[in-house]
């Protein structure tokens, strides 16, 4: 059925063609949801101050909300995409596999997740044909972007891409953390929350399980009682989209899953809880604590995904397997604040609020 749809999508694409590409005219294909904070809008922000541009946008989560919207995918999409004279996206769009853009068009990827860490795409164990399809998809790209030159082998594997297409130009989404105030979200946030008033906030988000019932499981290897005794913090709970449902209130915590905007979360909080998560990334551009709760390291890094690296010897933090050691970093305060920025610099070339313009400096204008 994929295979029809994407043939459909591929023929009026090529009937698009026939249009002229419209010279400035950027199309920001938001195809990963990130939220209004995400890389894209961040690029769009920035194209404001360098001329006219005329921009279009690709929303997923809206666009296939209701009939209409996925009935209009099929021709609007590849009309702006055989148009546009600038592409860029935040993850894979597999219909490419199968599309040629006009000369005077640039594809570029600036994917939803900065540094390295879990393993994407061609690093990972695929099928045959899948595989075949996202090599064919990712040799349509003129660009990718990635945070830092450290990175640049990883993701060279990980797109299939020659070197010569890969730019360290930092990551645009982190933008967003150096253009706002922390003082100013936490103020909102705990508005929302009066509780969080003097404490030190602590947001814990896991990442989902391909197993539904590990998912279901997750909350129950947190020790919330234990923490809950921990007098000078407060504990905020954001659970992936795919677990949320699985999360009960109770004690002792905040259920924040439905909050506006993780970034803000991000912003606003202390000190991240998290185990495999590209949040991890969020605290680490800020030079925050991460608290690495890998309770089933063993079953993750043998996944078809796993890791690029060691995870323990590499991530930028403290690592716990059980609650009670958990439990034991917060009381004794030790943090690795030494791993936390060599894990920061391998990862994050720029600490500054100008990727998105030295992306545009260098591949747009």
């Amino acid at each position: 059925m994929k295979s029809i749809l994407y043939l459909i999508f591929c023929l009026n694409f090529y009937i698009c063609r026939l249009f002229k590409v419209r010279e400035k005219k950027v199309y920001l294909m938001c195809i990963h949801n990130e939220g209004e904070n995400g890389a894209l809008s961040m690029l769009e922000g920035e194209l404001c101050d360098y001329g006219e541009y005329e921009i279009k946008w690709f929303r997923r989560e809206k666009k296939f909300s209701s009939l209409k919207g996925k009935i209009a995918f099929y021709f609007s999409v590849p009309y702006h995409m055989a148009t546009a004279n600038y592409i860029f996206l935040n993850d894979n769009f597999m219909p490419m596999a199968n599309m040629s853009f006009s000369p005077e068009a640039k594809v570029i990827q600036l994917w939803h997740g900065e540094g390295a860490m879990k393993r994407a795409c061609l690093a990972m164990k695929l099928p045959p044909s899948e595989e075949k399809r996202l090599k064919k998809c990712n040799s349509k790209l003129d660009a990718l972007v990635v945070s830092s030159k450290g990175v640049i082998d990883v993701y060279a594997e990980t797109f299939g891409l020659e070197k010569s297409k890969i730019y360290a130009l930092g990551a645009p989404r982190a933008d967003y953390f150096f253009k706002n105030s922390k003082d100013e979200a936490r103020a909102r946030l705990v508005e929302q929350y009066p509780e969080l008033e003097g404490k030190k906030i602590v947001l814990y988000a896991p990442t989902f399980r391909d197993d539904e019932q590990k998912n279901k499981a997750l909350m129950s290897r947190f020790p919330f009682e234990e923490f809950a005794k921990l007098q000078d913090y407060a504990l905020l709970v954001r659970l992936h989209p795919q677990v949320g449902g699985y999360l009960k209130d109770g004690e002792g915590f905040i259920n924040v899953s439905d909050y506006k905007s993780v970034s803000e979360l991000a912003l606003a909080a202390d000190i991240l809880i998290s185990d495999y998560s590209s949040v991890i990334m969020d605290f680490t551009v800020q030079s925050k604590p991460v608290v690495y709760f890998a309770f089933d390291l063993e079953d993750f890094q043998n996944s078809e995904r796993g890791f690029y690296f060691d995870y323990e010897t590499y991530v930028g933090g403290a690592v716990a397997k059980t609650g009670e050691e958990l439990i034991e970093i917060f009381k004794s305060g030790d943090f690795k604040e030494e791993k936390i920025a060599k894990f920061r610099d391998f990862n994050f070339d720029y600490l500054d609020k100008y990727s998105s313009r030295r992306v545009i400096e260098k591949l747009v204008n």
